[in-house]
């Protein structure tokens, strides 16, 4: 067994470069899930659940906004970054991101002033509580910066610039959320804090915080790129990079709707403590993702370059082993949840042990998840991003139906089986469809799959 997983390694530069960029990406990526619950825990017990969940709320609507706002085009930029950049053209570099942020100003303006004139409506006829509509205000001016933010980061990591990538993309946020709340209960009792205020405070430190990420990343792409020392001639057409961008729009809207429909749901049928437990389990059940996320940082960028070589075996080869590392680095932290989810919730305070059984089902999905691979980034690396949204759409109509039918009478249960349904739904059918277009198998469990070398 032993000289089986010494011979991954072996002549395999491929492998050694996902496991070296994975650690990095995993240290980072562990960093901010701590800060995301550090951030999570400072808030529910100085400020309540209540405030935690229109806070998540609130995130969910402009992140929605941010879907449509970015236009698809952190995807492109990922793509066509990492492939100019793997042929050494950094003007084409510069022309791609020049380009991308045209776009996305042009879109994400008119969606953000849209929601901004929108908010009355929002927060009293669709959620029934006028308390959200300055708040949800307030998320029109953040939609632009936001989208460039993930553009910075996208790119960044085509660069192979994997540490500034997992930082501006999994850690920054909460840092900054983190710093400024503890700053906050530093100087002020939040017990003393009225209870008309905490919303208030929750949700100007998340804005702060999102426009911070904005502004340094936008500082460290400008710095890792030289892109003041580069000449362009602008010779890419905008509709080359729209080819790609507008199915990831459309994939990315319906995506978005997928991952939060249950928490939009629940949000209208529920209160705002309920918003709040499940929020707390949705930032659980995703630790076991950590490794997937850490994986996909390195594998994304290597997808298109094994794929534009037509090396169909290397890629096979790398997918496998990489989805032998997400299976087997996920699965001691998905026991843990399944064995003990009601004291695990409980560090949140002792009203989160409502969560318990949607932790344990939400955890099942994971599981699922985590034994089919980077099936999103493969099918979009190598050009079957129609064949993704396709995928994506059909599955967000059945999680769309599961959230209505479920979410009424179970509540946070209802959303979690929703939720869980819809992972394993997505996942087992792009499984299939990159197995029949590319001949690639890359679902991995022991004794079913055996690795190919």
């Amino acid at each position: 067994m032993i000289q089986r997983f010494k011979s991954l390694f072996h002549g395999d530069i491929h492998f050694k470069e996902l496991i070296k960029g994975s650690i990095t990406s995993f240290g980072v990526k562990l960093l901010g899930t701590g800060l995301g619950f550090l951030a999570t825990i400072v808030t529910t017990r100085y400020y309540g659940a209540d405030a935690l969940g229109v806070a998540s709320l609130i995130f969910v609507i402009l992140n929605f906004a941010n879907i449509i706002g970015k236009a698809g085009l952190e995807t492109a930029g990922l793509r066509f970054v990492s492939e100019y950049n793997t042929q050494n053209k950094p003007e084409k570099v510069k022309e791609v991101y020049i380009k991308s942020v045209f776009i996305i100003l042009c879109v994400s303006i008119p969606v953000g002033a849209i929601l901004y004139l929108i908010a009355p409506y929002l927060a009293n006829n669709v959620y029934h509580k006028p308390y959200l509509e300055s708040f949800i205000r307030s998320q029109g001016f953040l939609v632009a910066p936001l989208a460039l933010s993930y553009l910075n980061w996208e790119c960044l990591r085509a660069l192979k610039k994997v540490g500034w990538y997992m930082f501006y993309n999994s850690v920054s946020l909460y840092l900054f959320i983190t710093l400024i709340m503890l700053g906050i209960c530093y100087y002020y009792v939040p017990a003393h804090v009225p209870l008309e205020l905490r919303n208030s405070i929750t949700v100007n430190v998340q804005n702060i915080s999102i426009f911070l990420t904005f502004l340094f990343s936008t500082i460290a792409w400008l710095s890792s790129s030289n892109f003041f020392k580069v000449k362009t001639e602008f010779t890419i057409q905008y509709k080359v990079l729209l080819n790609v961008a507008i199915p990831m729009l459309l994939a990315g809207s319906i995506f978005f709707i997928q991952n939060w429909m249950a928490t939009l749901v629940l949000g209208k049928y529920g209160t705002d403590k309920d918003v709040g437990i499940f929020n707390a389990v949705t930032k659980v059940a995703s630790i076991s993702s950590i490794f997937l996320y850490a994986i996909n940082s390195i594998s994304a960028p290597k997808f298109t370059e094994l794929f534009s070589k037509n090396d169909t075996n290397g890629l096979q080869k790398f997918v496998t082993k990489s989805t032998m590392m997400i299976f087997f680095t996920s699965l001691p932290v998905l026991f843990v949840f399944c064995l003990c989810p009601g004291y695990v919730l409980s560090y949140f305070g002792g009203e989160f042990r409502l969560g318990a059984a949607a932790l344990v089902i939400m955890t099942i999905g994971q599981f699922l998840s985590m034994m089919s691979g980077s099936v999103g980034y493969l099918l979009v690396m190598t050009g079957f991003q129609r064949v993704y949204q396709n995928i994506i759409t059909f599955t967000s109509v059945i999680n769309l139906i599961l959230c209505f039918v479920l979410i009424p009478p179970y509540g946070i249960l209802g959303a979690a089986i929703a939720n869980a349904v819809t992972v394993a739904l997505w996942n087992f059918i792009a499984v299939a469809a990159i197995k029949k277009k590319l001949n690639i198998l890359t679902v991995y469990f022991p004794g079913i799959n055996y690795l190919r070398r």
